[in-house]
């Protein structure tokens, strides 16, 4: 599920998944492999990317939505 709210709130702000890499100066690939569900990013990350996405940590790992 992590993977599906990280592209979520990632199109929600505009951002391909480049320039999310960019602002976290990682890879394009590692993005993706979050996305996919095929890597976990490790939780200081994923606080990194809910700070540039402008969303908690609890948006991005559970969204209340569902």
């Amino acid at each position: 599920m992590l993977g599906e709210y990280l592209k979520k709130y990632r199109i929600e702000n505009g951002l391909t998944q480049a320039d999310l890499a960019g602002k976290l100066s990682i890879s394009q690939n590692a993005i993706s492999q979050y996305e996919n569900g095929k890597r976990c990013p490790p939780i200081s990350r994923i606080a990194k990317i809910a700070k540039v996405l402008g969303c908690s940590v609890g948006d991005i790992v559970s969204d209340s939505d569902t």
